[in-house]
Order: C-alpha cells, then sequence, then structure tokens
C-alpha cells in the first residue's frame, strides 16, 4: 500500500503524524509526507522520505498581505476573531500555492490512501481527484477545526469551490486525543494511543538524579514567538514560579533563546530538548495549551497550568481543566501573582495529580498505531 501524508511546515502540524507514519512504514508500506519546502529538514530528520510541493513561503510577508486589522478599541473576542480569520486564509493561501505540485505527484507515484492534518486542504482535493480514501489525522488535541466549521466555512468558501471539495472529513478521522478531552461530533472517527514524538535527542545527566524539590516546567512551544517576537510570558511565568520551593526549567527551541533574555540565575534552561524526555521528571508544567505539549504532558501524567490565548488554545484549556488535570487562567490575566497561586495550587493538590494519572491511563488504553494500520489498510482495499 502506498500512503501520501501531507502537512503545513510546522513542527506542531507535522510532528503527530510521524507515529502513524511509522507504524506503516513498519507494517511493510509506502510512505511519502508532502509539504511546502521549507519542511524538508524536519521532515528528513524524522528518517521519511520528503516530496516538497509548490513554493517556499514567506509567512511574514503573506500574513501581513491578508491580516484582517480589529479597530483599536476592539474587544479580546473581536480581536480572537481576527487572528483566526487571518489564520485561515493563510491555510488557504498555502493550499492553492501547493495544489498543482501536490496533485502532479499523486497522479504519478498512485497512492492508495491519502493522510492529511486538518488544515491540508490541497491533500483534500488530491484524494478526491484520485477517487481514493482520504483520512484526517488530527494533530492531537481538541478537534478545533470540527468546532469551528460553522465559522471558517464562509471563509473556505471560494477555495471549496475552486477545488470542487466535499466534506472536510474525509473517510475516517484519526484521533490521538483522549475521549475524554475530544469534543462530541458525529463524525467517522477512530481513537488513536497518542504517542508524544518531539524529535529525538540526549538525556542528559541531571534529568536522571533523584531530585531533591519538585520540579516545575514553563515553556511556550514554537508558534507563539514566531508570531509575537518575543517570549514575556516565559519570562513572567519563570519569575513566579521562581518565587516558589521549586526547581525551575524553561525549555525553549535553540533559535528563539535569545528572546527570553535574563531569567533568575536558579533557572535552568534547555534548548530544543525534546519534551517527552523531560516530562516524565517534572511535577508540574506551565504552557500555552498547544495541542503537542497539553498531550505529551498528559501521557506523562503531568498536572498543567494552561495560558492560553489563541487558536485551538482555550478550547483545549477549558476540556483539561473540566477533567481536573489541569487549570487554566487567560494569557492577558495571567500576571505574576496568579501564575504562583495556580502552580502552587497543582502542587499541592492531590486532585490534580490524581485526574492527570487518570488522564494518562485513559490515553494508555487506546489503540497503539500499529492497529490503525489494519484499519487503514481495510479503508484502502
Amino acid at each position: 500500500m502506498r500512503v501520501l501524508f501531507a502537512t503545513w511546515a510546522t513542527r506542531s502540524h507535522y510532528y503527530p503524524l510521524v507515529p502513524l507514519a511509522w507504524a506503516l512504514r513498519a507494517a511493510g508500506h509506502e510512505v511519502r509526507i508532502a509539504g511546502q519546502p521549507d519542511a524538508c529538514d524536519m521532515v528528513t530528520r524524522t528518517g521519511l522520505p520528503f516530496v516538497p510541493a509548490g513554493p517556499a513561503l514567506d509567512l511574514g510577508a503573506l500574513i501581513e498581505g491578508i491580516r484582517l486589522k480589529p479597530p483599536p478599541d476592539a474587544s479580546r473576542e473581536e480581536r480572537e476573531r481576527a487572528r483566526s480569520a487571518t489564520a485561515v486564509r493563510m491555510f488557504m493561501a498555502g493550499a492553492e500555492a501547493m495544489a498543482d505540485d501536490l496533485l502532479a505527484f499523486a497522479r504519478g507515484w498512485r497512492p492508495d490512501l491519502v493522510v492529511y492534518e486538518p488544515r491540508q486542504y490541497a491533500a483534500m482535493k488530491v484524494a478526491q481527484v484520485l477517487r481514493v480514501p482520504a483520512v484526517r489525522s488530527l494533530s492531537g488535541g481538541t478537534d478545533y477545526t470540527y468546532v469551528r466549521e460553522d465559522v471558517e466555512r464562509p471563509i473556505l468558501a471560494p477555495l471549496w469551490e475552486r477545488f470542487a471539495l466535499g466534506s472536510p472529513h474525509g473517510h475516517l478521522t484519526v484521533d490521538p486525543c483522549p475521549p475524554s478531552l475530544q469534543v462530541e461530533g458525529p463524525l467517522a472517527r477512530r481513537f488513536m494511543r497518542y504517542v508524544p514524538f518531539n524529535g529525538g535527542g540526549t538525556v542528559p545527566a541531571w534529568l536522571r538524579e533523584p531530585r531533591s524539590r519538585p520540579r516545575v516546567l514553563v515553556t511556550f512551544g514554537v508558534t507563539f514567538a514566531k508570531h509575537a517576537g518575543n517570549l514575556d510570558p516565559v519570562r513572567v511565568a519563570t519569575e513566579a514560579v521562581s518565587g516558589l520551593d521549586v526547581e525551575v526549567v524553561v525549555a525553549a527551541f535553540a533559535e528563539q533563546r535569545a528572546l527570553l533574555g535574563d531569567l533568575p540565575g536558579s533557572v535552568r534552561v534547555v534548548e530544543s530538548m525534546p519534551l517527552h524526555l523531560l516530562l516524565p521528571t517534572v511535577s508540574a508544567v506551565v504552557h500555552q495549551g498547544g495541542a503537542g505539549t497539553m498531550l505529551t504532558s498528559a501521557a506523562c501524567g503531568v498536572p498543567q497550568l494552561i495560558l492560553p490565548s489563541i487558536a485551538d488554545e482555550p478550547l483545549n484549556a477549558r476540556m483539561l481543566q473540566a477533567q481536573g488535570a489541569g487549570r487554566q487562567v487567560h494569557l492577558a490575566d495571567a500576571g505574576q501573582d496568579v501564575i504562583r497561586a495556580e502552580v502552587s495550587a497543582l502542587l499541592e493538590q492531590d486532585s490534580h495529580r490524581d485526574a492527570a494519572l487518570k488522564l494518562k491511563e485513559e490515553i494508555e488504553c487506546q489503540a497503539v498505531p500499529a492497529e490503525i494500520v489494519d484499519v487503514l489498510e481495510s479503508l484502502a482495499s
């Protein structure tokens, strides 16, 4: 069986696809990962073959050209709607830029199945033109594109018409989010165990040593700094938890290290360390609410404080808090005193630890990627 995966050229969109892609490879199937040329190094470092499609995208210039700017006195909700609409326009532009190349490759390679993350609209066109099953594979968190379908469909309408697309959900949705965190919906959905993948890395000696105090991790993913041009929330959160009797670790990508500025001398900063190596040693984590960080933390049984602001982050935070495995404070309301009090509650209240461990057990009970391979084989036959 030949399986074509399609991804947007960012870690948060691609990494959740890797466990399923490797499960297919391990079962003897051919796999190709397609995306914008910018994704080449990211994909090939995971040991999978890459197919470039379309031009490299200057996201800064692209976003500036399509950005919706709310008035200065706009409410928080109005600003969020403008940001979300801008993001949808960006994904549309990316799909149009890569669609011709992706279809040309697929016509020659003839995949039996197309697996796409929810923002890869060009892959949906390929599956429809080639008349092969289309499998929507979520990024691990709540099904954000599903719950926002009514809001986003008017924005997407011109693309849907040009591509002559049908349902955005494909023949099947593969869902790595545990059922208790997922929104309800009538989709054909198959749950899959979330297998944390944040890249490869080395386990340092200090990570293997016994801890004398609780360890608190502060991290903010990759997307916030790209859009905001700063990591100010990390500095605020780090200074807040440094006032507690804890060991503080800050995780950031190497290319963003300079944005951290000066931090308290007691803080340990790690660069580009895979979170699945670090989180099993952590007692609590503070982060922005991205799907990868949230579910990697959940898979490790770690209570979480989420400081959401954009996209799927608020929804992820609400669902996690409803299960008791974490707490949330909107980023705009997250001052040092608030963060310190919230982290103290995570560390002191047994209910949060118990709920986090229950969520970890739920994740471990889901079907592993190798079992989903059997499902995909049946779909393609």
